[in-house]
């Protein structure tokens, strides 16, 4: 899942430029203790993984797509530089 994130961001940053930012977080990390809501989600709510979080708001759950990611950044007012990412 760690290298699907890097290359997720590679291409996001082709895509929109500095803009976007991607981050691979190991939910067996000690990191984790920074993102309580992803802990609640995943004990209480039984989330599926992964999360994908919009300035740590989590929005998509259960899988990486390059299409919905790609509108949430729109609908926050990325403008894509060049053809969309495959």
């Amino acid at each position: 899942m760690e290298d699907q994130t890097v290359d997720l961001g590679r291409r996001l940053v082709r895509y929109y430029g500095d803009g976007v930012g991607v981050e691979y977080i190991d939910v067996f990390s000690l990191r984790m203790g920074e993102f309580p809501w992803v802990q609640r989600a995943i004990d209480r709510l039984n989330i599926p993984l992964p999360i994908v979080a919009f300035n740590g708001e989590p929005r998509i759950a259960g899988g990486i797509s390059i299409e919905k990611i790609s509108q949430e950044l729109e609908k926050r007012g990325l403008v894509p530089l060049e053809a969309p990412p495959e």
